[in-house]
């Protein structure tokens, strides 16, 4: 018998106290105080430590009940493998990470080691299962006596390039040993148990009667954190002249400090730089390339770093490509020496993702030809009164435009004709005057324009102090997305046609309100402009084990190529070619490898879309979980040591099965404190009342 934590046993220092409550126990007089003590006689009271225990068993039962909570803490087992080793039939699941980090240094050899390990070690009459897992699982064999197929199958698994996940490897060997037949039940997991994947791993737990035996394929802490750096991240921001910035992060994920690590920059397969980058032990570093000059289109892009441990984090693909940004018109009329535009052309012209270019034009200056080429339309405190040219803007709007309605004291909205107030999407009202201020007390949080806003400390609008707005009553179909504190409406929205209208019925300036001085001002407008605009980010690259729907995607190409409809072919970074099944509904594409995708249209090649697919971040942290750890959340026990599965080991050393003792042993205490509570009560008299004495 062995014990998990024996400093328990420090408890059995307790004994003294039966000894000392039988031994060293005094009788004290009991003294009665009289008026007068002349006619009494003093007789003297002795009192002495008792020699002798008048009650030994109950002396033995309180020493025994002791002694039995010490054991208890201190957790006792019984080895317990001999009867496995004996041949008892066994149902044993090999369980395998083969997720990306196992490519690091040689984790995966000898992963596979302590799998043929556990084969050799498996007798007549037992049957294994083989499964393997990443950010999913798979049965790869059933249950079978045949250990040569399953070697078999062990020879043909390699690592992806996916993260690790070991919830969803042990829930698939829980299922596959959920059904008792009367067998030893275990399960080998081999892994580097990375700590990234475990995170919701506290919440499985095997089967009644499934033992778990971890086998850990990490080395040395210390050799494992000397130095795995990882490219994390690339952004491309487009500068004026069509030159373009990028942006790149690394992450040291090692112990040691890294110096001049050289970060080289291909596009279309051609080195145009190389820059030196510095970072700390556990830290990141960021390496910035200016002025790129980018060829036309969307081009293939490669960050690279030399090789380390892990190879599969040292290059990052993405998709360059310069952008145009969102080219804005606002109309507008001057109001004396007020500038009603100033505060709304330089919040949208600040920031780079999207760059916003704005233009101005009078209101009366709408055209079609000027419409064509244009993003995103400010109708700023101007009217709709001339029927062509809000029919022009109407037009341009169902077209896909999207237009800001900015109501101010130029609107007067009782001349605008019936085009005009279809764009408005409500019934025009008064102009309210507030003399005290309104403020905005409703938000839908849940629309893209104020989702930005919804976490704590991200912007607040009540200090926005609305002393006019125009007062209007939303049409059908026209949704109210913020209200001052009086009921009214601030802002409205609705669809015509294939584009988008807001409606701010106040200004966005200081004329009459302060908004424009908040510091949620301008991160407001650019929501706007994004949202009636639809606009998204570019997708330059995604995650390994990301999915992308079809026709978003091909949306995203060239013009005649956003339908999603047809034959259509995916390309691998292999180079294989694979036909997609188109169904009805979306049409999901899965990126499980690293590299360069293709879509492309089966009929013509050259309409193709490129998909740049990079590993997940975390799965260069390679810092361990605690094998004991995991064991103890799976299955209840905490192993001594390194664990293996019957004869296999791991480290060279063979750990038993454990019977704990512990609950055992608590029910005996609890049964030993309810005699001794019974007999106390039933042997313990009341003592005779002492002789009085004097003072």
């Amino acid at each position: 018998m062995s014990l998990l934590t024996p400093w328990f046993l420090a408890g059995l220092g307790l004994l003294s106290v039966p000894i000392i409550i039988h031994l060293t126990h005094r009788q004290r007089s009991r003294v009665t105080v009289f008026p007068s003590l002349m006619f009494l006689r003093k007789l003297p009271f002795k009192s002495m430590n008792r020699r002798r225990i008048r009650h030994p068993l109950l002396f033995a039962l309180r020493c025994a009940a002791i002694v039995l909570l010490a054991l208890a803490f201190a957790r006792p087992f019984l080895d317990t493998t001999e009867g496995v080793e004996g041949g008892s039939a066994r149902d044993v699941v090999l369980l395998l990470d083969v997720s990306a980090s196992l490519g690091f240094g040689d984790r995966w050899e000898a992963a596979l080691d302590s799998a043929r390990a556990v084969l050799d070690g498996l007798g007549e009459g037992d049957r294994v299962a083989v499964a393997s897992f990443d950010e999913q699982a798979w049965e790869r064999l059933s249950l079978t006596l045949d250990l040569e197929a399953a070697r078999t199958v062990l020879e043909g698994l390699s690592p992806t390039h996916l993260g690790t996940r070991l919830e969803a490897g042990l829930q698939l060997a829980g299922r596959i040993l959920a059904e008792p037949e009367g067998r030893v039940r275990d399960v080998a997991l081999i892994s580097d148990f990375q700590r990234t994947g475990w995170e919701d791993g506290d919440r499985v737990r095997l089967p009644d009667g499934v033992s778990l035996r971890a086998a850990s394929v990490a080395g040395e802490a210390e050799d494992d954190a000397a130095a795995n750096v990882a490219l994390a991240e690339a952004a491309l921001r487009t500068a004026d002249g069509g030159r373009v910035r990028l942006v790149a992060r690394l992450a040291n994920m090692g112990e040691t400090p890294v110096d001049a690590l050289p970060v080289s920059l291909e596009v279309g397969g051609r080195t145009v730089a190389t820059r030196p980058v510095d970072m700390p032990p556990r830290g990141t570093g960021t390496v910035v390339f200016e002025d790129l000059a980018l060829p036309e289109g969307r081009s293939r892009a490669r960050l690279t770093i030399p090789g380390d441990g892990l190879e599969i984090d040292d290059v990052f693909r993405f998709v360059a490509a310069s952008e145009t940004g969102l080219r804005t018109l606002i109309l507008g009329t001057s109001r004396g020496a007020e500038d009603p535009s100033l505060f709304l052309e330089r919040a949208l012209g600040i920031g780079e993702a999207p760059r916003i270019e704005a233009s101005r034009a009078p209101a009366s200056g709408i055209d079609a030809a000027g419409l064509s080429s244009i993003d995103f339309v400010v109708l700023n405190d101007g009217d709709l009164a001339d029927a062509g040219r809000a029919g022009r803007l109407r037009d341009w709007v169902s077209a896909g435009g999207g237009l800001l309605i900015v109501l101010g004291p130029g609107a007067r909205m009782d001349r605008w004709s019936a085009a005009g107030q279809g764009l408005l999407g409500a019934e025009p009202g008064p102009l309210v005057d507030v003399g005290e201020g309104r403020r905005l007390s409703w938000l839908d949080y849940d629309h893209p324009v104020f989702e930005l806003f919804s976490t704590p400390r991200s912007g607040d609008f009540a200090s926005a102090r609305f002393v006019r707005f125009w007062r209007v009553e939303p049409a059908e179909g026209t949704a109210v997305l913020a209200r001052f504190d009086s009921g009214e409406p601030a802002l409205l929205e609705h669809v015509v046609g294939e584009g988008r209208v807001l409606v701010w019925t106040s200004t966005l300036d200081r004329f009459w309100n302060d908004l424009a001085l908040q510091p949620v001002f301008l991160p407001f407008v650019h929501r706007l402009a994004l949202h009636a605009t639809g606009y998204r980010e570019p997708e330059r690259w995604i995650a390994a084990g990301g999915v992308l729907e079809l026709g978003s995607l091909v949306g995203a190409g060239d013009e005649g190529f956003a339908d999603g409809e047809g034959e259509w072919v995916l390309v691998d970074p292999t180079g294989d070619r694979h036909q997609l099944e188109i169904a009805e509904g979306p049409t999901w594409i899965d990126f499980p490898e690293t590299g360069f995708y293709q879509v492309e249209a089966r009929d013509d090649a050259a309409r193709a879309v490129t998909v740049a697919v990079n590993p997940r971040i975390a799965e260069s942290d390679l810092a361990p979980v605690a094998t004991e750890r995991v064991v103890e959340a799976v299955a209840g026990t905490a192993p001594t040591g390194a664990t293996g599965e019957g004869g296999a080991t791991v480290d060279g050393e063979e750990v038993p099965r454990r019977a704990e003792l512990w609950w055992l042993l608590l029910l005996l205490a609890a049964l030993v404190l309810g005699v001794e509570s019974v007999l106390a009560n039933l042997w313990t008299r009341r003592r005779p009342a002492s002789a009085l004495t004097g003072a």
